[in-house]
């Protein structure tokens, strides 16, 4: 198969976000194996680790004390910051979107985009990207560019930190025969084991499976599993200029809520929402305000933002506001949140008179 008619899809990410960005906060850690996560001694999942430990085993969401059981003497312990990630996922975000207007993002460090089909051009592009988030992040973005979703996701992986893949189309056909089954998206284990009950351990071999075969054994898992094989993923690119929504939490002291440290709280997060909404040149148009109680239930109140605004103090204004329509006495409140939605791009007029 010689794929010659499809787009071509570009992935760019981050690796180990997490472990980068601990890394920036603390450069000693730079020289030392890093894994971050959670408290060891309350059960902690792994949410990152560094090359060196996952050659010793250390994976995602396993047990924290697992992981440290695995790692040598001078590895480092990171707590998992979230606050600090969204606000570095944030600046990642603006600073992708400064070559590349319209993306989808994939989590807190990744994003599928439309790339040149010429393969020179592409390479070019992915440098620029690269250069671009280096610039203005100093994180490493490694980029895989090939004719179909997954396989960019996978071509990316094949790169050390900061490398770049194009599988052109040519060569498409030879690289996705190459690849082993458990490289593909939904064969775990499980699903790779019962494969090879049938006979397939490779991508000719789940071809030979046939599309009706494989649809009966295994539903429409099977049939997604045959359009893999094909090189062909059926899930469109949900690109977009700016985010629908944007949202920060903070947790509250306990005990009964304190209107003051509320407040305080408010003035907190409509600043960090400021900064995320300045870094994407947008304004809200609505605002809620989410409290959490000890049970996770969440009381929210809303309204709308008149005018829209990207400004901190209106922001807190408005949040305050929707406090006043809140029981506070006798209530325990643990969380605190704000979510703007409504979010439109900032016109020239207005980018100009903020510069000044």
């Amino acid at each position: 198969m010689v794929v010659t008619d499809q787009e071509f899809i570009g992935f760019a990410e981050v690796p180990e976000f997490h472990v980068e960005i601990a890394r920036q906060v603390d450069p000693a850690l730079r020289a030392r194996c890093v894994v971050v996560g959670g408290d060891p001694d309350k059960r902690g999942k792994v949410v990152a680790a560094s090359s060196e430990l996952r050659v010793r085993g250390v994976e995602d969401g396993m047990g924290m004390a697992e992981a440290l059981s695995r790692a040598p003497e001078d590895a480092a312990w990171v707590l998992t910051d979230m606050a600090w990630a969204r606000e570095a996922s944030g600046l990642l975000r603006a600073a992708v979107r400064e070559e590349v207007e319209a993306v989808e993002v994939d989590g807190l460090a990744g994003f599928f985009m439309h790339a040149p089909r010429e393969v020179d051009a592409a390479v070019a592009w992915a440098h620029r990207l690269r250069a671009r988030v280096s610039e203005r992040t100093g994180l490493p973005l490694r980029v895989g560019v090939a004719p179909a979703r997954f396989a960019a996701r996978l071509s990316a992986a094949e790169n050390a930190r900061d490398g770049i893949r194009v599988v052109p189309p040519v060569d498409f056909e030879g690289w996705l025969c190459a690849q082993p089954l458990e490289r593909f998206p939904g064969v775990g284990p499980k699903t790779a084991a019962r494969l090879a009950e049938l006979g397939a351990t490779d991508v000719p071999g789940l071809r030979g499976l046939g599309r009706e075969r494989l649809e009966v054994l295994l539903g429409s898992h099977g049939l997604a599993l045959w359009q893999l094989a094909l090189g062909e993923d059926p899930r469109p690119l949900r690109v977009r200029r700016h985010p629908d929504s944007l949202s920060r939490e903070e947790a509250l002291d306990g005990g009964p809520t304190n209107l003051l440290s509320l407040e305080q709280a408010i003035g907190r997060l409509a600043e960090s929402l400021e900064r995320a909404l300045r870094r994407d040149g947008l304004r809200a148009g609505r605002i809620a305000l989410r409290l959490t109680g000890p049970d996770e239930r969440t009381l929210t109140r809303s309204g709308p933002l008149a005018p829209a605004t990207s400004s901190a103090v209106a922001l807190a204004n408005a949040a305050r506001r929707l406090v006043e329509r809140v029981e506070l006495e006798d209530h325990e409140f643990r969380r605190a949140g704000l979510v703007l939605r409504g979010l439109e791009a900032l016109g020239v007029e207005d980018r100009q008179l903020e510069l000044f």
